[in-house]
């Protein structure tokens, strides 16, 4: 097995992480049999081996996107998700081509087999550009915003359509339960006494709901990126717990619509959130900001526990085959000789810990003495909740041996033939 080469950094590369590898997509233009030039894009995955230290390269393909020199490809975002056909997750990925006259712009939607093929699952034209936030979600669906409209498209949908929410400020994501996942979030405008002010639309059946029963009112408009914990359906309403990053660099934790708890974020412009269970030790909120920081946040007691500067990308998978989940930060590279997979860090911050080139570089915008006190801070909190949970297992000790030394004393004045008198509480 052969490391990442250095030529791979040379050209931008989107990664995800699946089933505890890493995958990266390029787009490249490839000479052709006739003299021309065809534009392809290609994915190599890559596991960790951990006696080297490093990613070492596991499989590799590529596949023709578009056959004209006047065609640009690019590559819009990425991201593991459900095929509800084949009911596995699967990388997909989206990928745009565009021509010199800009007329339109033709997407395609791409997976990753488990043959290691990457097939074309979605073909659509808009003729405008997607700008802002793309997600892919279970289906695969694509859901973008445009002039104040939330649009999507999957294989089951036949087309792109459009959900009837005219709103400025709309956001998407998915429930974990069995049917009716996908939802889109957005203000009621104008407001209306017959409506909620947050409105909520499933895109499997269509069904409007009272968006407030996931996200507050208030905080539609705040939102930069949430993800829903736990839901189930009750009557005509919804239970779940929500956790979300605003723009007041707030962490903040929902249930049923309400604000349950909230942690200060270290930084602005959060864009991801993903939570690592790390098993015995607890689960961590990992929160990816723009600028390329990284914070994680302890799930139970919302604390933050450490910092990252410099991150190109977060991952979250079992990418050591131990079992539990654990974090890998990849580092930017300041030269363009280094390998791609060069710079890491993983962790679970309860042990487990293999970096390579990542050095001790403190975050830019907090100091070290500030980093040392929040993992303190974080530890600490722990160890007093553990030792809580240890003071009242002592007590629940102490009163069953207070039971039985009572019973055993009561049983052996009964076999000796003296009545015993118990008071009310002994009783």
């Amino acid at each position: 097995m052969e490391k990442l080469s250095s030529e791979d950094s040379h050209r931008k590369a989107h990664s995800l992480s699946h089933g505890g590898k890493m995958v990266l997509f390029t787009c490249k233009r490839d000479p052709a049999v006739d003299g021309s030039e065809r534009s392809g894009l290609t994915f190599r995955s890559f596991y960790f081996e951990r006696d080297g230290n490093a990613f070492l390269k596991a499989t590799e393909g590529a596949a023709s996107i578009s056959r004209k020199l006047s065609v640009h490809v690019d590559i819009v975002t990425c991201k593991c998700a459900v095929d509800v056909q084949k009911r596995v997750k699967t990388p997909s990925i989206l990928v745009t081509k565009k021509s010199e006259k800009g007329a339109s712009f033709q997407y395609s939607l791409l997976t990753l087999s488990s043959s290691h093929q990457l097939e074309p699952r979605i073909e659509f034209k808009l003729p405008y550009q997607m700008k802002g936030k793309v997600c892919i979600l279970q289906g695969p669906t694509v859901l973008w915003s445009h002039h104040n409209s939330v649009l999507y498209t999957s294989p089951l949908a036949e087309g792109v359509r459009k959900i009837p929410i005219q709103t400025p400020r709309c956001v998407f994501g998915e429930l974990p339960i069995h049917k009716g996942q996908l939802f889109a979030l957005g203000l009621s405008e104008p407001l209306s006494i017959n409506q909620p002010p947050t409105l909520g639309y499933f895109l499997e059946d269509g069904q409007v709901f009272d968006g407030s029963l996931i996200l507050p009112h208030p905080y539609i408009c705040i939102t930069q990126c949430m993800q829903v914990l736990t839901a189930e359906r009750v009557d005509d309403g919804l239970r779940c717990a929500v956790i979300a990053a605003t723009s007041k660099q707030q962490l903040v934790l929902f249930e049923n619509g309400m604000v349950k708890d909230t942690c200060e974020l270290p930084f602005e412009q959060a864009e991801d959130i993903q939570m690592v269970d790390t098993g015995r030790n607890g689960c961590l909120f990992v929160v990816f900001f723009k600028p390329g920081h990284v914070c994680a946040v302890w799930k139970e007691t919302l604390q933050i526990a450490s910092c990252w500067s410099d991150v190109s990308s977060a991952h979250v998978d079992d990418f050591l085959g131990c079992g539990t989940e654990q974090m890998l930060l990849l580092f930017r590279n300041q030269g363009l000789a280094r390998e791609l997979l060069e710079k890491f860090l993983i962790t679970d911050l309860c042990g487990i810990s293999y970096s390579c080139g990542q050095g001790s570089e403190a975050p830019k915008t907090s100091p070290p003495q500030e980093n040392s006190l929040l993992t303190l801070q974080a530890l600490e909190s722990r160890l007093q909740s553990g030792l809580i949970v240890l003071q009242e297992l002592e007590r629940e000790v102490r009163v069953k041996d207070r039971v039985l030394q009572q019973s055993i004393q009561v049983l052996t004045e009964m076999l000796s033939g003296r009545e015993t008198v118990l008071s009310q509480p002994e009783q």
